[in-house]
């Protein structure tokens, strides 16, 4: 068998010559930002697939490099079924710099980037279509013992990017942002994590959940 010695990017434009720089958060050091926030989750909605959670907001050229979650209790006491999608959807906020083409028609919508990738497509919390679930789909498979601390963005399951691509690039990247010519272009603004429930609780429990963002920009 043979071996093999292989450089990250990273180092390999720092031993290129000249010297490549790296971007800050893309192999080069970067300040690191945290947001964290707690929702109320209510016990019969927990029931209803649809019921969607706003968590922590982000600006479109963040590069996410981790996503926890947590409960402070269990929220299905039977026989647990609950399982949640955790979502990039766009902030619904008016005065934020979100496009107003982004911005949700209804209060209690959300409007969320699809796998399509392309920047345009989107669906919402009625249709949910091809939904992005950036960080995959969580499965609370405890009725007595709250839910984690658990870092989904390296433990998360079922999510439709690569982790290397996730944690390398800012996220309008990630979701395939163009400008009209087609070239990649920020469009600015910000994104929520949303948290949609995908399986139903089959006996839920009121409690909270908590997201704790950290990302460099």
């Amino acid at each position: 068998m043979s071996a093999e010695q292989i450089k990250s990017p990273s180092i390999t434009n720092l031993d290129t010559v000249p010297i490549i720089p790296n971007t800050a958060g893309q192999g080069a050091s970067g300040r690191p930002v945290q947001v964290d926030d707690t929702v109320s989750c209510a016990a019969t909605p927990l029931q209803s697939t649809k019921s969607v959670y706003r968590l922590v907001r982000f600006p479109t050229g963040a590069i996410i490099k981790s996503l926890t979650i947590a409960t402070n209790k269990a929220l299905d006491s039977g026989t647990p079924t609950l399982a949640m999608d955790f979502n990039v959807a766009w902030s619904d906020s008016t005065l934020d710099g979100t496009p107003a083409a982004y911005l949700p028609a209804s209060a209690g919508e959300a409007v969320i980037p699809t796998t399509a990738n392309d920047g345009a497509t989107t669906t919402t919390v009625a249709a949910y279509s091809s939904p992005n679930k950036v960080f995959g789909t969580v499965t609370f498979t405890s009725n007595s013992a709250k839910y984690g601390p658990t870092d989904i963005v390296f433990n998360g399951t079922e999510s439709a990017y690569p982790l290397a691509t996730l944690t390398s690039q800012p996220m309008w990247q990630t979701l395939g942002f163009v400008d009209g010519r087609g070239n990649p272009a920020d469009p600015g603004g910000y994104f929520d994590i949303l948290a949609y429930v995908s399986t139903a609780a089959n006996t839920g429990v009121a409690g909270k959940l908590y997201a704790r963002l950290s990302y460099v920009i």
